[in-house]
């Protein structure tokens, strides 16, 4: 038989795991030392108290305990319960403790008040709160910090500042706790000036107070601030010491957009886990940078890291703003290779992707497949659908949607009519419009206005168009008069195109497309002087304009072209393809169209000069090292030039290949010399 005091000691050392407190279980009911107070303390305080512990054992445990438990056992199931998934038990054992006659003591009343913080129970804190100062335990720090936790939770500041000033016996967890509350009710100012005055009361902040303050800084986006509480913490040892701030420091810059100095301090970082790469990541991807944000994912699955749902999610959107659909082939591999939970985000990220890479059959089947939809998942794949020019197909898969019984919302009917402006469907484009907010009450938004417009632009029926603007209960913006405006140029209403260019101007005088369209405007109207002005005012504002680049993804790599660019090395062979491909188009009868080409030259010049659109490069970078009669699919970041359009339509024929271009506005499916827009974008 094992002595008492071995017996004691050993439970201390044994119990680290469920399955070992189990052992331990069955052992004590064996010798019948249960009942011991001791023994089952040592039991039941790891099942209640540890992360890795289990609530509901600990629950059938205590209850197996014929002697009456005493008050070290109930502040463990008290304290498990506060800290726990169901904070308002904690409470419950509370009121049978007392009913057993049990007096609470100085550790009680800080668990009970954390259960009233996290259940939100105010009425109950301020009862407790009463009885510690009945009890005398008003001066305890632990019972301060603990009202202090259940009056910030509550949103009650006043009453927290209240009792924090008027308590001398506050330490780093009473000021951690205020200025954790005042960051996240949003008040980061407050939290920032009680930094001074606990620096003024020699108190020193820990790694929870800066994470605190860092992270106001991200909310608020200063970014100076941030320098500067990075540059504190730093001379206090704490960076290096706690990878919880490290983290809050790097999404502090990469939420300020400063991705230079997170790439920086990221690659500084002696520690990293998941958050620290996903942080990074993520930074990167909302910023833009996603060839970068590609690069690091890979580095990290070198480094052999594990990745969740989360990062995936966000690869899976990096995916698809590049159009890397390979890339994305890989992701979802690894996400069934590693068994990640496939729940209705994920299996919606895919849709999305699958349908902004050109794989929109893949994109189908994901969605087909999924058991559980939600309206992002619905609103995802009709807007796919309308991207790739499938209007009918988006209406039919509404009606599914309708008998599947999932209300739409604004950004379903912003892809219906977009479905129906890409497919010229322009009846069906103002019953729905009409539908929104006669039978879903869904009052429109800009978005909505912007679509119809846009269908009623590319059907040509200006006047229709500008009677609809005009006629709008919000004032239009300038990108509806600037479809308004191409769909003039398109159709020879110079006049009208003119004066309504002249009028977006005037609106957003610093944005660059609307002198770009002007230019063009007068340019293919050969009114050079004009053209030539609009050009001039754009360099006295400082205005460029946006290069056109194009992606194409090969053998999972992503390469990007800029128009006229020479940096690739391949660049010789590429331009040799591009003359290839212009002299054999020629041949085959395309004449170049070379009204989009804005300046007074020979027209032998103009053609020269747009041979090297980033879209011809990298469709000629595609036919030099992909097989024969494979596919070749395409990302631009402007919306496609007519002459390139016509263009891809001859290569596909010439070269008997499948061209699938993804541009600003949707997809355009080049297959035998024609277009799945039918020249209608």
């Amino acid at each position: 038989m094992i002595p008492y005091s071995q017996c004691i000691e050993h439970l201390s050392k044994y119990c680290t795991s469920v399955a070992k407190c189990k052992q331990a279980h069955a052992f004590l009911l064996r010798t019948a030392l249960l009942d011991d107070p001791r023994c089952a303390s040592k039991l039941i305080s790891f099942l209640a108290v540890s992360p890795s512990g289990d609530l509901g054992y600990a629950r059938r445990v205590f209850a197996q305990l014929r002697r009456p438990p005493d008050l070290f056992l109930w502040n463990a199931m008290i304290r498990g319960h506060a800290r726990g998934p169901d904070p308002p038990a904690g409470l419950s054992f509370f009121r049978l403790m007392l009913r057993a006659g049990v007096a609470p003591d100085h550790h009680t009343y800080p668990f009970v008040l954390t259960a009233c913080a996290r259940s939100r129970a105010l009425e109950h804190g301020m009862r407790f709160h009463g009885e510690t100062i009945k009890a005398g335990l008003d001066t305890d720090v632990y019972v301060l910090n603990a009202l202090l936790q259940l009056y910030t939770y509550c949103g009650c500041f006043g009453a927290a500042h209240q009792l924090f000033d008027g308590n001398p016996h506050r330490d780093v967890v009473s000021w951690n706790i205020i200025m954790r509350g005042y960051v996240l009710e949003g008040f980061s100012e407050r939290a920032l000036h009680l930094l001074e005055g606990m620096k003024d009361m020699g108190i020193k902040p820990d790694d929870v107070t800066l994470i605190s303050l860092v992270s106001a800084c991200s909310g608020s986006g200063d970014l100076d601030r941030g320098r500067s509480l990075h540059s504190y913490a730093s001379e206090l040892g704490l960076v290096t010491k706690s990878l919880n701030l490290g983290n809050a420091i790097l999404d502090m810059y990469c939420k300020c957009g400063d991705l230079e100095s997170a790439q920086s301090f990221f690659d500084e970082m002696e520690e990293r886990d998941l958050l620290t790469w996903t942080t990074m990541v993520s930074g990167l991807a909302k910023w833009g940078s996603f060839q970068e944000a590609l690069a690091l994912f890979r580095s990290m699955q070198r480094n052999e890291v594990r990745p969740d749902e989360v990062i995936l999610v966000t690869m899976l959107s990096v995916c698809a703003h590049m159009g890397a659909l390979d890339q994305g082939k890989y992701i979802h591999l690894l996400m069934d290779r590693q068994g990640v939970n496939r729940d209705v985000v994920i299996e919606t990220a895919l849709v999305d992707m699958y349908a902004k890479c050109g794989g929109l059959e893949f994109a189908l089947q994901v969605f087909e497949e999924m058991r559980d939809r939600n309206v992002f998942t619905w609103n995802a794949v009709i807007g796919g659908l309308a991207m790739h020019g499938h209007g009918r197909r988006a209406l039919e898969l509404f009606g599914r949607m309708n008998k599947e019984r999932i209300v739409p919302d604004d950004v379903t009917f912003i892809g219906l009519l977009s479905a129906c402006s890409h497919a010229g469907l322009v009846d069906e484009g103002l019953k729905y419009f009409r539908m929104m907010e006669e039978v879903y009450q869904i009052r429109p938004r800009m978005e909505h206005y912007g679509c119809v417009v846009d269908t009623l632009c590319r059907a040509r029926l200006l006047q229709d168009a500008l009677a609809f603007i005009e006629s709008m209960p919000i004032r239009p913006n300038v990108v509806m008069w600037a479809g308004l405006i191409g769909a003039c140029r398109a159709a020879g209403d110079i006049e009208l195109a003119e004066r309504l260019g002249q009028r977006v101007i005037e609106l957003e005088p610093d944005i660059c497309d609307r002198y770009v369209m002007l230019s063009n405007l007068y340019a293919g109207a050969r009114r050079w002087d004009e053209a030539l002005e609009v050009r001039q005012l754009m360099r006295a504002k400082g205005i460029e304009k946006a290069p056109g680049i194009s992606w194409i993804e090969l053998n999972g790599t992503v390469q990007e072209f800029v128009v006229g660019d020479r940096s690739h090395h391949q660049t010789e062979q590429i331009y040799m393809m591009v003359e290839e491909m212009w002299h054999r188009v020629k041949a085959a009868g395309h004449v170049t169209s070379t009204t989009d080409v804005l300046f007074n030259i020979e027209e032998e010049e103009k053609e020269h000069s747009l041979f090297f659109h980033s879209e011809k490069m990298a469709v000629a970078f595609g036919l030099m090292s992909s097989a024969p009669g494979s596919p070749i699919r395409i990302t631009k970041n402007l919306r496609v030039c007519g002459d390139c359009h016509s263009f891809l339509k001859a290569v596909s024929e010439v070269f008997g290949r499948e061209i699938i271009a993804r541009d600003r506005s949707r997809f355009h499916h080049f297959r035998g010399g024609l277009c799945s827009c039918s020249d209608f974008w």
